[in-house]
């Protein structure tokens, strides 16, 4: 029991170890095909053709790395389209919506 703590304590002491770049290809990927799936739920015409921005850090106090933000490109029914989309990397799901353009 001594030893796990002692070894528990340790590790509590050590710097984060930064997300590596195929960490961040995964999540980018993951998330993009969830917001891409939660679209045509909601408009069955669109299609997405890019990703315009990323915003990673989204969230609470408490849990202020939760969601992760994706800015889509592309059209529907043939007219340009863009949405905003939430993954929220907890639960693995993926809520989007269309950015009304005025």
């Amino acid at each position: 029991m001594r030893l796990f703590l002692a070894a528990a304590l340790l590790l509590a002491g050590l710097p984060a170890q930064a997300a590596t770049p195929g960490a961040w290809a995964a999540l980018d990927t993951t998330a993009r095909k969830a917001c891409e799936r939660d679209i045509r739920r909601i408009a069955s015409k669109a299609r997405v053709s890019t990703v315009s921005g990323r915003v990673s850090g989204i969230g609470e106090a408490r849990d202020g790395d939760r969601f992760y933000g994706l800015l889509l490109t592309g059209r529907t029914a043939n007219f340009p389209s863009q949405w905003l989309c939430l993954y929220d990397k907890r639960v693995k799901t993926a809520t989007a919506r269309e950015i009304e353009k005025r």
